[in-house]
């Protein structure tokens, strides 16, 4: 084919020596307009008159070889970004041009030697580096199959199992539907559906969904939480579960219309270790006794909502748990008369719960007579507890005396003294030194003042770390101060404090709060919600993040209801790096 006066071809490539900018940008600018509307033939005839017009502008032959990918003519794609890497070798578009059109080809073997040769030839400077580099990476990780190779084909199926159950129950449910070789390979894996838990469930989960979970893992299941099910289908789903020989553990909080056949089927669970009934299932107080009776093998057990509290109910309890660790029982239960703690749970003793560890004894709402609590007559002994919440309880004046050594965690909420008037010595010292007590939490509970706070702290050797006098208003934060600065009956154990709330104290102030802050060196997490603090206590301890690591740091500052704290203050504590929640 002879080629036109004035012009030669360069393999392929119509050059031109003398430029017509004007009129190739205007040819350029018609071949991409037909490149939109899909004429891809007029965009070629139109890029190629461009070139003619103007065989300096790279930029033509990348829309030329760009159109010739579309029509999949490969060969003469490469042949335009060859002539732009020749033309422009420190242009980064010919580059990225030519190895997309190969890898487009299949050649990715060719296309990572053009993104090499690209980062060889580009200055160290060049703009277009990041990019290439960032594309040669993922065809590297594409040629050795890292993008393409099943993970579960490739691991280890012990590392591939472990891996798995470090995942969320929802997560593996979704994973089931990427291919049918996951859906095999999952289900495959009794291991990964040992534990239901559908409290991730956004929609009601169907009856036939947990029937499907127990069948993958072969009716091996050892856990099951459940909730988020139409209560009507509540029975039929306790059914399926009761046919798993290794369940252990067993949480339920669906709404169950009757008690009466909740309480039948529960006792079918005759291997589970741990059972927790939720606030929407109401048990009698003989039903609890029945099913702490007949399953033997509980160690731990949590009954949320229990009525019916009377003298009937302790003849169904039974005379020893000896596997028994943790026990919780809450109620709502408005009562006209008061209870004594044997109505609530029917004796305490040492030969009861020899191995009981956790107790938690909760009205919802706490009032100051919920429940009368002598757990124990005189001869007798508590179990060695580590952790007991009470809330609502009224105490008696031996209260003190009788709590174990081993205990580690007190919690009261609400709650009264029987004594005639707030003040005085209201609990009876004894010898008690509290050798292992590392958390001490009152909660809006009247009877603590400086006389019975300066029992647990100074009359005990406790080793506290988290002291909580929160809504306690028989006691101001001068008495607090100086019960912690007591120098005569001083545990020098109070100074390794971390955790401290004074929520809602009288008295305390900016001025109080420095004081605490000397008193208590170690302090990292502090309460101050509802106090009479301003934006001056903020900054102190903001100010103290600009010192070195030597200097004391406050990590977490609490100040719900701080009325004279500005915003200026919290997000300059902020900015300094303190933790503050408002």
């Amino acid at each position: 084919m002879a080629s036109r006066s004035g012009t030669r071809m360069v393999r392929g490539v119509i050059s031109k020596k003398k430029p017509d900018i004007e009129q190739a940008a205007a040819l350029q600018r018609a071949g991409q307009n037909a490149y939109k509307v899909g004429d891809l033939q007029g965009a070629i005839e139109s890029f190629t008159q461009a070139w003619v017009a103007n065989n300096e502008d790279t930029s033509i032959l990348d829309n030329r070889a760009a159109t010739y990918c579309k029509l999949k003519q490969y060969s003469q794609a490469r042949a335009d970004a060859r002539a732009m890497v020749k033309l422009a070798p420190n242009d980064d578009r010919g580059y990225l041009r030519l190895a997309k059109i190969l890898c487009l080809d299949g050649n990715f073997d060719k296309a990572r030697d053009i993104y090499e040769y690209a980062l060889q030839k580009l200055p160290t400077d060049h703009p277009g580096r990041k990019a290439i580099e960032q594309l040669l990476r993922r065809l590297q990780d594409k040629l050795a199959g890292g993008n393409r190779r099943d993970p579960f084909m490739v691991l280890p199926l012990e590392i591939a199992e472990l891996t798995l159950q470090r995942l969320p129950f929802k997560q593996i449910v979704a994973m089931l539907r990427v291919c049918k070789g996951w859906n095999r390979f999952l289900s495959g894996l009794a291991s990964l559906w040992m534990h239901l838990d559908l409290t991730g469930a956004r929609l009601r989960v169907p009856w036939t969904s947990v029937r499907n979970y127990i069948h993958r893992s072969r009716a091996q299941l050892t856990n099951a939480t459940i909730t988020n099910i139409p209560p009507s289908t509540m029975t039929k789903v306790l059914d399926m579960l009761s046919r798993c020989p290794q369940l252990e553990h067993l949480e339920v909080a669906v709404p169950h219309d009757q008690p009466k056949q909740f309480y039948s089927k529960i006792q079918d669970f005759r291997h589970l270790k741990s059972i927790v009934c939720g606030a929407d299932i109401r048990l009698s107080h003989a039903s609890v006794g029945g099913i702490l009776s007949t399953l033997s093998k509980l160690e731990r057990a949590a009954f949320l909502h229990v009525w019916d509290h009377s003298n009937r109910g302790p003849q169904t309890w039974p005379q020893h748990l000896p596997n028994m660790k943790s026990l919780t029982i809450a109620s709502s239960q408005e009562n006209n008369q008061f209870l004594s703690f044997r109505d609530v749970l029917p004796g305490l003793g040492l030969s009861v719960y020899p191995n009981l560890e956790e107790l938690r004894l909760v009205w919802d709402p706490a009032r100051s007579q919920s429940y009368r609590f002598d757990p124990v007559k005189e001869e007798e002994q508590l179990p060695p507890l580590r952790i007991l919440d009470l809330r609502g309880a009224a105490v008696q004046h031996n209260f003190y005396s009788i709590l174990p050594t081993s205990l580690e965690t007190l919690r009261l909420f609400s709650g009264s003294i029987e004594a005639s008037h707030l003040g005085g010595n209201l609990l009876t010292p004894g010898e008690n030194e509290l050798p292992n007590l590392k958390t001490l939490v009152f909660n809006d509970t009247p009877w603590v003042n400086r006389s019975t706070l300066s029992l647990f702290l100074l009359h005990s050797k406790a080793p506290l770390r988290t002291l909580h006098v929160n809504l306690c208003h028989n006691i101001k934060s001068e008495e607090l101060l100086n019960v912690l600065n007591d120098s005569n009956g001083a545990n020098p154990e109070l100074k390794e404090l971390t955790d401290v709330g004074v929520a809602c104290m009288a008295g305390m102030d900016d001025t109080s709060v420095k004081s605490l802050w000397v008193t208590l060196p170690n302090l990292k997490i502090l309460d101050l919600s509802q106090t009479r603090i301003t934006g001056c206590t903020i900054r102190m301890f903001a100010d103290t993040w600009t010192e070195g690591p030597a200097t004391a740091k406050l990590e977490g500052l609490i100040i719900k209801g701080c009325d004279d704290v500005s915003r200026d203050a919290i997000d300059y504590g902020r900015q300094m790096g303190l933790k503050i929640v408002t």
